[in-house]
């Protein structure tokens, strides 16, 4: 079953327990933060990401913030 998102909004309120799970893991960064940094830097090029992909990336980066 594919599941698609309209826009990256949709997509993160999909993703928010994955995000507020992490952020409990890290210091003194916000959801948005992480967000955003995944979105620029690891998500950049991609194209037809899969949303175990999106959860997995979200647990997973190392973030050099």
């Amino acid at each position: 079953m594919d599941i698609n998102f309209k826009d990256k909004e949709e997509l993160k309120k999909r993703v928010m327990p994955a995000l507020e799970y992490r952020i409990n893991e890290l210091n003194n960064i916000t959801i948005d933060e992480l967000w955003q940094y995944l979105i620029d830097t690891k998500w950049k090029n991609s194209i037809n990401l899969q949303l175990y992909e999106v959860v997995d990336d979200i647990l997973n980066e190392q973030i050099n913030l």
